[in-house]
């Protein structure tokens, strides 16, 4: 029989999306860092999702990212509530009803990488709150490995090594 208890505490991450013609990135960092502290960043060009942002941000060759991982440890429960609050904030910058920031949250521990979305899906369980689990990244023989369904970015070597290297903070 198991014994139920907590399990190890957390790091919010964020993928941050932007259109760079409207926002500057230092002070989208500034505002979510109110809410959720001290963080790490991560840039990379490879984005395929670009186009399909595009048709409710804009111009994609106007859409920059970067991903962030908060340093401080949480109990992993607190991800429903920081994607409540995230899309609460992406609709404070809304134009007419259309997304000119993208704050998509997760949780690193050090098991995996799990998004937080509100969309469902078989793979997906429900957390609360509209919000939905999406397991992406799993640890495997000392390294993350994607799952089928994994977003291509979030597939990429680079991003895998930003995310287990950001994986030290756990536990700090």
């Amino acid at each position: 029989m198991s014994k139920l208890k907590s399990p190890s505490k957390g790091l919010l991450i964020a993928s941050i999306l932007y259109r760079s013609d409207l926002h500057r990135e230092l002070e989208i960092l500034e505002a979510v860092a109110l809410k959720f502290g001290e963080y790490v960043t991560f840039h990379h060009t490879y984005f395929p999702m670009k186009e399909y942002y595009s048709k409710e941000m804009g111009d994609e060759s106007l859409l920059a990212r970067v991903f962030v991982v908060f340093t401080k440890n949480i109990e992993r429960e607190k991800l429903v509530s920081a994607k409540v609050w995230a899309e609460s904030f992406e609709q404070g910058f809304a134009f007419k009803g259309a997304r000119e920031i993208n704050l998509d949250m997760g949780l690193l521990t050090l098991e995996n990488l799990t998004l937080a979305t509100g969309k469902n899906f078989s793979h997906r369980p429900y957390l609360g709150e509209g919000v939905f689990a999406d397991l992406t990244l799993i640890m495997k023989d000392q390294s993350f490995q994607t799952t089928p369904w994994a977003y291509p970015d979030y597939s990429h070597p680079d991003v895998i090594d930003f995310f287990t290297w950001a994986r030290q903070f756990i536990g700090q």
